[in-house]
């Protein structure tokens, strides 16, 4: 039985990028969920073929277990193997797409791809991940008693 989410409001963050404001919305559990299972799925993809090769790789050499070696190559998506993807392009790309695809349904990953630059990676993952970094507010200088 799911609860009713009605009244629940993402942080919202509206950056400027290519001279269009967007909106940006903090990512939660769910989306790095979808993350992790597109991963997975990217991985099973492309399992067959390196199961194949591992296994001849493995009579090549002779002594080693190609079943050993299967067991490397089934195993879930890592943390790190996570890390790795979400500082990679295409994660901050496919993690920007889940951010605005709230906002904008009918966002492809592709056009998140396509508005993104280098110089606003921080500023956007800062928006995605609520404000862990690129929206930290500057503390004020105060004024020294004479």
């Amino acid at each position: 039985m799911s609860i009713n989410l009605e009244g629940f409001v993402r942080r919202k963050t509206k950056l400027k990028l290519g001279g269009k404001e967007w909106i940006f919305n903090e990512l939660s559990l769910a989306d790095f969920a979808r993350l992790r299972a597109k991963m997975a799925k990217e991985r099973k993809v492309n399992l067959a073929e390196r199961r194949k090769q591992l296994i001849e790789e493995a009579k090549g050499i002779g002594d080693i277990d190609p079943l050993k070696l299967l067991e490397h190559l089934d195993k879930p998506v890592t943390d790190e193997e996570m890390d790795a993807e979400m500082e990679s392009i295409e994660g901050v790309g496919y993690m920007a797409y889940l951010s605005l695809k709230y906002a904008y349904p009918e966002v492809t990953e592709e056009d998140a791809l396509k508005m993104l630059s280098i110089d606003k990676i921080e500023v956007v993952v800062g928006a995605m991940m609520g404000g862990l970094s690129g929206d930290k507010k500057k503390p004020k200088a105060k004024a020294k008693p004479v």
